[in-house]
Formats: C-alpha cells, sequence, structure tokens
C-alpha cells in the first residue's frame, strides 16, 4: 500500500510539473525574440542646415566697340559712379592702357611701392593714376600725362561688365578699377582709396 501510494504520489508530481512546463513560456531559437532592441537616437529636428554658399555673379564680356571714344582716342570708361576712369589706346601698334582717380584720392605717393620713382621726377611727379605701356609693368600716371582716364569718360562699365582688348581686360572691382593683362601678368587695382600694382 505504501509503495501504491508512493507511485501514486510521483505520478501526481510528474502531472504537476507537465502542466506547470505546458503553462510557462517556450524559449525561443532565437536569443533576440522577444527583447526590445534598442532604438536608434533619432537626429536632431533643430540641427542647422548648412548655409549654401552662393555662386559668383557671372561676368558679362562687353562690345569694346561701345566704349570707342572719337575724342580721347581708344577705348575709355569709367567706374564707381565715374570716380576712376580708365582709357585703352593703341599706339604703333603696341597697347597702352591706364586708369586715374577723378577726384582727390585718400592715398599719396610716398604710401606706395612708387615713392622713390615719383620724388625722382622733375616734372612735378606723379599723377593720380597707373599707366602700362606694352608688357612693361604698371608706372604712375605722370603729371606730363594728359591721357590715362585724365578726363571723365561718358562711358560706364557696370558691376560685373568686362571690357577685353586682345590681352588688357578690366573690370569693376568694389569703389574702383582692376585691369591685367593676361599675356605679361602685369596689373594693378586703383580707387580713391588704395592702389595696388604688380
Amino acid at each position: 500500500m505504501t509503495r501504491s501510494r508512493s507511485i501514486a504520489t510521483s505520478l501526481v508530481v510528474i502531472a504537476v510539473a507537465v502542466f506547470l512546463s505546458a503553462c510557462a513560456p517556450t524559449a525561443s531559437a532565437d536569443p533576440s525574440a522577444g527583447a526590445s532592441s534598442p532604438e536608434a537616437p533619432a537626429p536632431p529636428t533643430d540641427a542647422a542646415e548648412p548655409t549654401p554658399i552662393p555662386a559668383a555673379p557671372a561676368v558679362n564680356d562687353v562690345d569694346p566697340a561701345a566704349f570707342a571714344d572719337e575724342i580721347a582716342g581708344g577705348v575709355t570708361f569709367g567706374v564707381a559712379d565715374g570716380d576712376v576712369n580708365c582709357q585703352i589706346i593703341d599706339v604703333n601698334g603696341e597697347l597702352q592702357w591706364g586708369c586715374a582717380v577723378h577726384s582727390r584720392p585718400t592715398w599719396t605717393w610716398d604710401e606706395t611701392q612708387f615713392a622713390e620713382y615719383c620724388a625722382s621726377l622733375d616734372d612735378g611727379g606723379c599723377r593720380n593714376g597707373l599707366v602700362v605701356r606694352g608688357d612693361e609693368a604698371p608706372q604712375p600716371r605722370r603729371n606730363t600725362d594728359v591721357a590715362f582716364g585724365g578726363m571723365q569718360s561718358p562711358n560706364a562699365l557696370a558691376t560685373n561688365e568686362r571690357l577685353t582688348i586682345e590681352s588688357v581686360s578690366c573690370t569693376p572691382e568694389g569703389d574702383g578699377v582692376l585691369c591685367e593683362d593676361a599675356r605679361s601678368g602685369h596689373g594693378f587695382t586703383l580707387s580713391a582709396a588704395a592702389v595696388d600694382a604688380w
């Protein structure tokens, strides 16, 4: 009787164990199943977009014939509301070009790379501009020079316009002008506030 009770008790224990194991959740073969995976952090919504760099305005080449000046000769043009005036002429097959500040510049020749050159002139020194003859480097416009921007031109070169004759190009730059010879590499910038030549 004891043995029968012991077997019966064992069967009850086994039955309970089977019942409990049937109720328990089964383990999945995939170890990640049922586990919550961490979500990738969302990108910040207030992140500033990079500021696009604006494209440089297009430069428009003008027809030099529209800037022909029968009185002064060659072509003439003004920039910065006529405060700087320029002239490009052909002298016996050699291109000569220059610009001058129409009003009084705030710089003086003593402050420039041409201080010694201007001080050495016997004819009264340098005027308020630069001149290039052929492939030479720019030199100050001398007091004896009547051309090269000495008069206010009736022709205006607008912002983003470029006038080119042969290898010489001029464009407005700020309150002045930039002129350069692509062949020789010489050129200058000139305004009432500053002068630079190379």
